[in-house]
């Protein structure tokens, strides 16, 4: 390294004791590493916070606006909520969102510093939608009333699933706990334990064809309400990707079919939430498909989390030892100019207190080093 000034170290003076010796070294060691600065480090660190540092609105998505959920996140350093679980939003039990309903959630996020950025659209109130009820009209004008709630209170995006046999983790589904490393607890699928079960008796059969004229149905005014309240709808793919799970055939569920449904719904409004864990699951080139989704600006949020396997079989990691080359990703995000939300999303449980939030603390730590490594190159 050019211009590096050498310490020499001789004789020391009586009058400098070991104390002082010892403050003198540590000083000439400090001052040394900043003079010694790299003009890339240099550079790096001037960066971070402007225009020319890549951030995109890092976060984890959460059930509550609780103090020490939200403590933890500002402690974090995220700036944004990302708000996974909202049936308790709506206080009132009226089957959909008011301004008060989203400015009482919006108020508690800032007295932390925080951002309310999202809300999860709860799953009951598209039932009736993906089951074709009767009733399904009026489920969507209060689903579109929502969205102008939403925007109007400066929500930037809803999220969405069309899961009508939705029941994440739960029994007679295909999942199951399996020791990780360090005796972690990792959420597993297997296809084979309970897949050709008999239909749940509430839902019956639904042909892959059903689900999909009912899927465009519902985009039909809510997308367009969605446009003029300034909102993004991000929907997120099925998961697990398998084609049909006890007589309900599943949208979604690869690459190709969620290009075909943006291009169906062609909306600046409707856009994708790139589950990472979901896409390795489907078995694709990962890296290739943020590439393809996000370089059409389709990618609305980001769960960034590691899986290894793919249907019929996976189990979900800790985020450094699945599949996917998580460095490469992250650049791919990058590359395609990604600045919406990004999460860890699922996190294997560690042993404990609060043993989900080690999970995700240990993922949310690992992406901001990411994020600091693809702006360093």
């Amino acid at each position: 390294m050019t211009n590096m000034k050498k310490v020499h170290i001789g004789t020391l003076p009586e009058s400098i004791n070991r104390r002082n010796f010892l403050k003198c070294t540590a000083g000439t060691a400090l001052g040394a590493a900043a003079y010694t600065l790299s003009p890339k480090t240099a550079s790096f660190a001037a960066r971070k916070g402007t225009k020319d540092y890549w951030s995109p609105k890092l976060s984890e998505s959460v059930s509550s606006v609780d103090d020490p959920t939200l403590a933890w996140l500002a402690q974090m350093g995220c700036d944004w909520v990302v708000l996974g679980s909202t049936d308790w939003v709506d206080r009132d039990n009226k089957g959909y969102w008011t301004e008060t309903d989203i400015e009482l959630v919006q108020e508690r996020c800032r007295k932390f510093d925080l951002e309310l950025y999202s809300l999860m659209i709860p799953i009951a109130w598209l039932m009736s939608p993906m089951l074709a009820k009767p009733d399904r009209d009026l489920w969507i004008r209060n689903i579109q009333r929502s969205i102008i709630a939403a925007g109007k209170q400066g929500i930037q995006m809803l999220e969405w699933r069309w899961s009508p046999d939705f029941k994440p983790h739960g029994p007679g589904y295909g999942y199951y706990e399996k020791e990780g490393r360090g005796g972690a607890s990792y959420k597993a699928f297997d296809y084979s334990r309970d897949g050709h079960l008999p239909p749940y008796p509430e839902l019956g059969t639904i042909s892959r064809e059903e689900l999909w004229d009912r899927l465009l149905y519902f985009c039909g005014n809510v997308m367009r309400t969605a446009e003029e309240a300034g909102v993004k709808m991000s929907v997120h793919p099925k998961d697990p990707p398998v084609k049909e799970m006890r007589g309900i055939s599943r949208v979604l569920t690869n690459t190709d079919e969620i290009e075909a449904f943006l291009d169906a719904v062609d909306s600046p409004a409707n856009g994708f939430t790139f589950c990472q864990g979901t896409v390795t699951e489907m078995g694709v080139d990962v890296i290739d498909a943020i590439r393809r989704i996000g370089g059409r600006g389709k990618i609305h949020h980001v769960h960034f989390r590691n899986v290894r396997g793919h249907v019929p079989r996976y189990e979900e990691t800790f985020i450094d030892e699945g599949d996917v080359d998580m460095l490469e990703a992250m650049r791919a995000y990058k590359e395609v100019n990604y600045t919406g939300t990004l999460v860890s999303d699922h996190s294997p449980s560690m042993t404990g207190e609060n043993a989900r939030k080690l999970g995700y603390s240990f993922s949310h730590g690992y992406i901001v080093a990411l994020v600091q490594a693809v702006n360093s190159e």
